[in-house]
């Protein structure tokens, strides 16, 4: 820890007792009550508080029961509030206040989910100096954690804090030395929530949705190819609990992600299996897709509905409240249909022979013709190739060009971008992550430009579907038109943008770059460079 608070791990041999002893031996301790506490720590399946340098730590005990948000760096709190119930999963389900202020943010769409629970036993002591006034507050913490929902704790550091009281500096020094030179205690920085997801065998940021390989040019293709399968198909599997128990909605999202990288990955690193093997899981992925295609959707609008109501002059927002409530119906419908279709024998065995097929040695007619080349050289060339076809469509786009050119174009976009994350660490980082974000912002305006288009031929539908169903109020119709007209008028003004972003793409320098780094003629990357 760094700031107010000094922490110190004790041993393995180390006992609270033992270390009491030795404190009461040199220092006029005084010990106060002993209580016991429960941590049950949250986040967001992805790490977004812990991320932000935030813990947020339910703390309970005798007639104690708050929510404490604290600076992952020194545990000081943030804010602290009066628990009544359960702690409330979503950062909008939060009164208004600086709680809500700070985790809103990093947390957005994401619920609030248990990560690990422990139990404290804490002997609160007190340094006094001849005058019996407190010069410095220690607690003993003799600590065992569990994974929450889980029946049996096991064993994990004990700590020793040390809380100074102002303006008595030289007494915290002062047993800081005694408890590092006599006692042998080693400074502990850890937080408590790091300390106790080791002792569970896990780790913060244990999950990422983010593509993170660490590859080296000499690795063959098959190797590497193989890699980014398993790696995507574990993310389809870790986020199968969470979509099924439709938690929130980031969770079939980056189901959905990985699923497209799969089959972007089949199509765009070619000659890795045979013809055959690759046409099959393209289209049995491609069905992954379909089925979860409708929740997804709906997950989308109701996602955005604020800023669609917001969108209205505020004497027609409440009439939209009609299409919320066919939106949430909706989506609780095509969710049961999706939990139906992921818990199917089918979904099952789709996943299972994919990594039955991923972690088998290659056999006789399962490789490609690029299978054992070194992937330098395949990557360098498929990422080239795919450059200059997205520099060719994007060049003969003119102010004239139907709207099924640049979601071709959008299309290109998205496989350069798979193939720029896949392959990054086999180049220099500040040379390539500028190509990313600069195709990031160009795929944002091809999105935004596709998109509204959709979402306004969806509404329309929407709204012939709402009035088959019921009675819909005339004036929840007349406020889904103006929502169509306001998004029409977007997507204007996102082509209007396109020329901009493009122009930022094919740029002279990054163009160079692209040349450069993929160009024909171009030496593969050497090791030494191949870092993340």
């Amino acid at each position: 820890m760094t700031g107010h608070l000094r922490q110190f791990q004790l041993g393995d041999t180390e006992t609270i007792e033992e270390v009491l002893t030795a404190l009461t031996s040199r220092f006029p301790i005084a010990t106060e009550l002993e209580k016991t506490f429960r941590h049950l720590f949250f986040d967001s399946f992805d790490w977004r508080l812990y991320q932000a340098g935030m813990q947020l730590d339910e703390v309970s005990g005798r007639d104690l029961h708050h929510l404490v948000l604290r600076n992952l760096a020194d545990d000081s709190p943030y804010e602290t509030a009066r628990l009544e119930g359960e702690v409330a999963r979503f950062a909008r389900d939060y009164p208004p206040g600086l709680l809500r202020e700070r985790i809103t943010e990093p947390l957005q769409m994401r619920t609030l989910l248990p990560i690990v629970e422990v139990r404290s036993r804490v002997v609160c002591l007190k340094l006094l100096d001849r005058e019996e006034k407190t010069v410095l507050r220690l607690q003993l913490e003799e600590n065992r954690a569990k994974p929450h929902g889980r029946a049996e704790y096991l064993p994990m550091t004990h700590l020793l804090r040390l809380l100074p009281v102002r303006g008595y500096d030289k007494y915290l020094d002062q047993v800081s030395r005694f408890l590092s030179d006599k006692v042998g205690l080693l400074p502990q920085s850890q937080p408590l929530i790091a300390l106790s997801l080791a002792s569970i065998g896990r780790q913060p940021m244990d999950y990422s949705s983010k593509l993170d390989f660490i590859l080296h040019p000499e690795m063959s293709t098959d190797a590497v190819a193989r890699v980014i399968f398993t790696t995507l198909l574990d993310t389809i599997e870790q986020n199968l609990p969470g979509t099924r128990g439709d938690l929130d909605s980031e969770f079939l999202h980056d189901l959905r992600v990985a699923v497209r990288r799969t089959r972007s990955a089949l199509t765009q690193i070619k000659g890795v299996f045979s013809e055959a093997i690759t046409n099959e899981y393209k289209e049995r992925f491609a069905w992954i897709g379909q089925i979860t295609g409708p929740t997804r959707d709906l997950d989308v609008y109701l996602l955005g509905f604020d800023e669609y109501r917001k969108s209205l002059p505020e004497q027609f927002q409440a009439d939209l409240e009609p299409l919320h409530d066919f939106l949430v119906s909706h989506q609780k419908s095509e969710q049961q249909a999706l939990v139906r279709k992921i818990n199917s024998p089918h979904f099952h065995t789709l996943l299972k022979s994919w990594r039955t097929f991923l972690n088998s040695p290659s056999e006789p007619g399962s490789e490609g013709d690029h299978a054992q080349k070194p992937i330098s050289k395949v990557a360098r060339k498929r990422i080239y190739r795919t450059f200059r076809l997205v520099l060719e469509e994007g060049l003969a786009i003119h102010p004239h060009s139907q709207p099924e050119e640049l979601h071709e174009l959008r299309k290109s976009c998205k496989k350069l971008r798979y193939l720029l994350e896949f392959f990054q660490s086999l180049y220099p980082k500040e040379e390539i992550r500028p190509l990313i974000k600069t195709l990031k912002s160009l795929l944002d305006n091809l999105g935004d430009y596709q998109d509204l288009e959709v979402q306004a031929d969806k509404l329309r539908e929407f709204a012939h579907q709402m009035v088959e169903e019921g009675e819909v109020p005339a004036d929840t119709l007349l406020a889904m038109g103006m929502l169509v007209d306001g998004l029409l008028k977007r997507q204007q003004e996102a082509r209007v943008a396109f020329a901009d972003r493009f122009a930022c793409f094919a740029d002279p320098a990054p163009v160079e770059s692209y040349n450069k780094l993929f160009g024909p003629g171009k030496k593969s990357p050497k090791s030494a460079g191949a870092k993340s």
